[in-house]
């Protein structure tokens, strides 16, 4: 049996599959037995799947159920259908006004649970990743940034520890930003690890704001007006943003994406652009997602 006439089975319901983004399995549909339309989401990982849970449990009743489907070693979620709408409009100030706020609350809400990924040891995953690309190019670049960071190795990292205390969403943008009951909320948390809070901003500010000024400022002020500020310095920012560079650069060479590898190539413009490496077609707006306060 296919996993959807497993799911109908067990949970009395006719069940239509949702295209998403993840690649995740999803699904909604109306259960005889929570005699009320529910959301299913099938996880080939239980790490993923734990933490989608967990999260889940600490903001809200979603929860309905859980369980294994043995036949193909998935794990199930089964949650009240929000039924979630898009935001097809483009972002405005005051969009991102409020999309800082939703992203403030969930760091004041979401505190650390049993085994959340820790997301630490930066400097070691950044050259075991680098070293497994196969474009000699790139792997270049990321090695020369990855030594000019190195020789502030010892401030970034005692950055990190006083500060990387913060529950991350783990995949902050646009798509998972959605109208529920007419509020803009967030979903999507099977990601959530434990970072430092500014972790979160990166692809949102790269990807969907487009290093747009007045959207990260907006974003900003809505962020801090719910009493959470950016501490990390504009230096293990610039890491950071490094960081996330070398995930983007894994990624597109298994996945060919264009502009998301573009995105990348932003970010190490930005790296090089703050250690004072000097690039062909840099550009000002490169340093537009680096937050530096007084």
């Amino acid at each position: 049996m296919e996993t959807k006439e497993i799911l109908q089975e067990k949970l009395k319901a006719n069940l239509t599959q949702i295209t998403h983004q993840s690649l995740n399995s999803t699904f909604f549909g109306y259960s005889e037995i929570y005699k009320q339309v529910i959301f299913i989401k099938v996880f080939s990982q239980e790490g993923k799947f734990l933490t989608e849970k967990a999260v889940n449990e600490q903001l809200n009743t979603r929860v309905l159920g859980s369980f294994v489907i043995k036949q193909t070693q998935q794990f199930v979620l089964v949650m009240k259908d929000l039924a979630p709408i898009d935001i097809k409009e483009g972002i405005t100030p005051d969009m991102a006004f409020d999309m800082g706020i939703e992203l403030s609350q969930f760091h004041q809400k979401v505190k650390p649970f049993s085994g959340i990924y820790l997301n630490n040891q930066l400097f070691e995953k950044a050259k075991f990743d680098i070293s497994s690309l196969q474009n000699e190019e790139i792997k270049s670049r990321l090695l020369q940034a990855l030594i000019l960071f190195t020789e502030q190795k010892a401030d970034i990292e005692e950055d990190l520890k006083a500060h990387a205390t913060t529950v991350l969403h783990g995949d902050v943008g646009l798509r998972n930003y959605k109208i529920v009951e007419g509020q803009l909320s967030l979903i999507d948390f099977e990601r959530a690890r434990m970072g430092v809070n500014y972790q979160d901003f990166i692809k949102l500010f790269y990807q969907d704001f487009r290093l747009n000024q007045k959207l990260i400022a907006s974003f900003i002020n809505g962020y801090r007006k719910c009493g959470e500020e950016v501490v990390v310095t504009p230096l293990t920012q610039s890491f950071l943003i490094f960081i996330t560079a070398i995930g983007i650069m894994k990624y597109t060479e298994k996945i060919a994406d264009k502009s998301f590898k573009q995105i990348g190539e932003q970010m190490l413009a930005t790296c090089f652009s703050f250690l004072g490496v000097k690039k062909k077609n840099s550009d000002k707006t490169n340093m537009s997602a680096l937050i530096f306060t007084n």
